[in-house]
């Protein structure tokens, strides 16, 4: 009945399991591996892959989780299913995210099993385009996560053309080493990539012959927050050109355009993008669309925001001046600020003055975070004052706390430290919105258990946490993708392992300005615990010199919370928390 035969890889540790699977896999067609543990399991892939990897989580040398995070980043990715008797939500949302194809749990059929995973493998084949690795699709026709190939450096291209054979020749003449190409058929397949996995590029047809031309599918992607780079193949006339150049297409080339030369823009495209765009949860993408109570971020804070990225002698002065001064209310920020405890005599009326009285940095952090909390001060005044308090306070602790251990541990700058502190927890105003009392009482579990931690009782409630949320908020104002990868990641267990060094930096400092901002909050062993930990890894330091860090970021928080007139904690709070968030490690 079923003439080609699928390879199939069965891991786990007990003899009888591996046994049933494998009877009912050989019955739709199979031909089987046995293996006991997942360090074998991955010799064997890597030797000879496998169409299908069935695995067990708990299993010796290697778990069933790590073994999984290795075959979806291999570059021949087998279909990986997870039969387990484990049963976590949080697992489960995990394994998902990565990108396993199928969940089951123990006992099950295995006949049924077998039968679904043999269906998934033929409509795999009969879907899979061009591409020769890990994206080709799932059983729906959507290329799988790639939520683990940061760590492999590829870039990941996607076609959508008229012709869907020209696709796929394109799509196998572009892939090779260092970048994934595949070829979507439609539109609505395309969106199903993109909602799963990141791109760098996509190359797309103007004159699709379908309801939607190519400019329109674009421009629905930025709505959703979806912004690769897009080089668009169409006629060149003046009114598709200026479409283009408003939605933010890189590149409109001519549809006749030379094959070599179009792969060769291609990879110059590639070679000069240096940041790989954040990949965020669809969910939290569609929250923030649909959002409109913070208003989006004035076209100041974002070009101010490019700044940052600029080594501090390369900012120019009189530009940055200029730019503020045409911003009547940033003009009113930066002059309140800078003229603040100075004497008559001593204030100024000259924007330049005071950008080189504060320094460049320092002036764009200034007025990017005044409007930050503008921004959010319409959905704080509709939370009751106990939660209004708790975000405010928390907000400014954790960007003070994160400007001087930037400054201090590892050598970044405080001031873009201090724009992540701030933006970092901005989702938390979309989700009480958004889920009512159900997050009030989420946000009150965490005021009052010290072993609580916001963003692992959000994923539970809802599949996605405050930073994936903030992460899309910050991608819909335009900031920079630097800011926004290192949001979206600082709550992921092995966030840091996809991030370029400099952000890395960015991100370990935000972990800990939180883990200081939770011990501040609550005086719990747990939350000191935290808290020890990250300093502890600060081994140049010794614990007086920590403890004297943190003294100095309980400061810079103080004097925050007068600035933005906000509760101020007193001097005795001040030198109680200090002395039980350092103890000694």
């Amino acid at each position: 009945m079923m003439t080609e035969k699928r390879t199939a890889l069965v891991v786990d540790d007990e003899l009888p399991v591996r046994a049933l699977l494998v009877r009912a896999l050989t019955d739709v067609g199979f031909q089987c591996i046995e293996s006991a543990d997942g360090e074998d399991a991955w010799e064997q892939h890597q030797r000879a892959p496998f169409d299908v990897v069935v695995t067990d989580l708990k299993m010796p040398k290697m778990n069933g989780h790590k073994l999984c995070v290795e075959l979806l980043g291999a570059s021949t990715r087998p279909i990986v299913t997870v039969l387990t008797a484990v049963r976590h939500e949080r697992l489960n949302q995990d394994l998902q995210q990565r990108g396993v194809d199928l969940i089951r749990h123990k006992p099950i059929n295995f006949r049924t099993l077998a039968r679904e995973l043999r269906g998934l493998v033929d409509e795999q084949s009969s879907r899979r385009t061009s591409l020769p690795d890990a994206d080709s699709g799932d059983s729906s026709g959507k290329p799988r996560s790639s939520a683990s190939k940061p760590r492999q450096a590829k870039h990941n291209v996607g076609l959508l053309l008229h012709q869907t054979q020209m696709a796929e020749e394109l799509a196998a003449d572009i892939s090779d080493e260092s970048t994934a190409c595949f070829a979507t058929s439609s539109s609505e397949q395309l969106c199903h990539v993109l909602d799963r996995q990141r791109i760098d590029l996509l190359l797309i047809e103007n004159n699709l012959g379908g309801f939607m031309t190519g400019l329109e599918i674009v421009e629905r992607l930025n709505q959703q927050l979806i912004r690769p780079k897009v080089v668009l193949l169409s006629d060149l006339d003046d009114k598709t050109v200026q479409q283009a150049d408003e939605i933010g297409v890189e590149i409109v080339a001519p549809v006749n355009t030379d094959r070599t030369e179009l792969i060769a823009e291609v990879r110059r495209i590639l070679r000069d993008t240096t940041e790989q765009d954040a990949f965020i949860p669809p969910l939290a993408r569609h929250l923030v669309k649909d959002f409109g109570a913070i208003p989006p971020l004035p076209q100041l804070v974002v070009k101010l925001a490019g700044y940052l990225a600029m080594p501090i002698n390369e900012i120019p002065l009189n530009e940055l001046a200029d730019d503020i001064s045409t911003d009547s209310q940033a003009t009113t920020d930066l002059l309140h600020i800078t003229n603040c405890g100075r004497s008559m005599f001593e204030q100024t009326t000259s924007i330049l003055q005071a950008v080189n009285l504060q320094g460049a940095q320092n002036t764009i952090s200034q007025v990017m975070s005044m409007a930050t909390m503008r921004a959010q001060s319409k959905v704080l005044n509709q939370w009751n004052e106990a939660h209004r308090q708790w975000y405010q306070k928390r907000s400014v602790i954790v960007a003070a706390a994160g400007s001087v251990f930037a400054d201090k541990f590892e050598h970044c700058s405080p001031d873009t430290a201090y724009i992540l502190g701030l933006v970092q927890d901005v989702g938390c105003l979309v989700m009480a919105n958004k889920f009512g009392s159900r997050y009030d009482r989420i946000v009150k579990r965490v005021q009052e258990v010290g072993r609580c931690q916001l963003h692992q009782l959000e994923l539970e409630s809802f599949s996605i946490h405050h930073a994936h949320v903030s992460a899309a908020l910050l991608q819909k104002w335009n900031l920079p993708q630097s800011l926004v990868r290192t949001v979206v990641a600082h709550h992921d267990v092995d966030g840091e392992d996809h991030l370029p060094k400099s952000d890395a930096s960015y991100l370990r400092v935000i972990r800990m300005a939180e883990a200081f901002a939770n011990s501040m909050e609550m005086p719990h062993p747990y939350r000191n615990f935290q808290l020890s930990q990250f300093l502890s890894r600060y081994t140049d330091f010794s614990h007086d010199e920590r403890m004297a860090i943190c003294g100095e970021a309980l400061q810079r928080a103080r004097h925050l919370c007068e600035v933005f007139e906000f509760p101020v904690p007193d001097e005795l709070e001040l030198e109680d928390i200090l002395q039980r968030s350092t103890v000694p490690t």
